[in-house]
């Protein structure tokens, strides 16, 4: 009997979360970051805010807060569009680090290079990931700073 007891609370353990897939889901998380730089490199204020949950907020840089997805759209289209004004501005590159927080909640931390104002600078990030439905989005997003980098 008391081995019934014990299998049935590992059993409860492992299905209560334990036994994920974090491999997968750290690949999603690197797609859904991937598909972000994509749609931001290219300019599409859309496709970058639909990476973002619904009920989503981001905080930029300057520290002005947007809530909701269709906030978080305006404001991206507004930078992209100060951006495709810029000639001297290049398509940025991140590196991401993911950890899984829990099998539905990410955290990626990110550091980004380009180019400002003909300057090279380097910005970091964060992002809390949650998945809904199976899918990863963005539920929130910290610009963390940007600094000069030498050339």
């Amino acid at each position: 009997m008391r081995s019934l007891t014990v299998f049935g609370l590992w059993l409860s353990f492992a299905l209560s979360g334990c036994v994920g897939h974090p491999a997968a889901d750290e690949r999603a998380l690197h797609e859904l970051w991937d598909d972000f730089e994509r749609a931001f490199n290219a300019g599409d204020a859309v496709a970058a805010a639909s990476l973002y949950a619904p009920d989503s907020d981001r905080i930029g840089s300057s520290g002005q807060k947007f809530v909701g997805r269709d906030a978080i759209q305006s404001a991206y289209a507004e930078l992209l569009a100060r951006r495709a004004a810029d000639p001297t501005s290049a398509a940025f590159d991140a590196t991401v680090e993911v950890r899984l927080l829990r099998e539905d909640v990410a955290l990626l931390d990110g550091t980004w290079s380009g180019l400002r104002s003909g300057q090279p600078v380097r910005g970091f990030f964060t992002l809390t990931a949650t998945k809904q439905d199976g899918r990863w989005l963005i539920a929130a997003g910290r610009d963390r700073g940007v600094v000069p980098q030498s050339p």
